[in-house]
């Protein structure tokens, strides 16, 4: 699985935790991804509470679809991830799953462990460093963040990409 989430994040609007200087988060922002061959949006679609963190929602939409909501929450130490879900399931994340650890360093790594959904899942992060990706938006310097995921004895890799002030 490996994605690509650039676009120009404007000022904030609402403020669930005190965001890093690395990525401002509005409602109404959206940007484009890629995953293989196929093409979405993300959306900042809102603020949610979930339990005693308030979290901003990113819906990813394929088409006219909305398919994957991610529950986040930004502070100095990382962007996390509390909670995803897509149609009536709902992976509510316990020990929040760090999707960068900020700042960023190059051969960083950390790893999570918990349940999603009923599988028990161990996922290995990796700051790769900093590369310049070329999308529709124009070319960007981003970390690249790769993670070996084990879920349910099935192993994945995939790899994310992050631009300082473009998300």
């Amino acid at each position: 699985i490996a994605a690509l989430a650039l676009s120009v994040l404007l000022s904030q609007e609402v403020s669930p935790a005190r965001p890093a200087p690395f990525v401002d988060l509005k409602t109404g922002t959206a940007w484009t991804y890629v995953n293989g061959s196929t093409e979405g949006k993300v959306r900042v679609t809102g603020v949610e509470k979930i339990g005693e963190v308030t979290a901003f929602v990113l819906t990813t939409e394929i088409g006219k679809e909305s398919s994957e909501k991610e529950f986040i929450t930004v502070d100095d130490t990382g962007i996390r991830m509390v909670r995803q879900s897509s149609g009536s399931r709902v992976t509510d994340y316990p020990t929040p799953f760090l999707r960068l650890k900020l700042p960023p360093a190059k051969d960083d790594t950390w790893e999570w462990k918990g349940d999603m959904g009923k599988e028990k899942a161990t996922v290995v992060f990796k700051n790769v460093g900093e590369e310049e990706v070329s999308v529709p938006a124009g070319k960007f310097k981003a970390w690249k963040v790769t993670a070996a995921m084990e879920i349910g004895g099935m192993k994945h890799e995939g790899a994310n990409w992050f631009a300082p002030g473009v998300g």
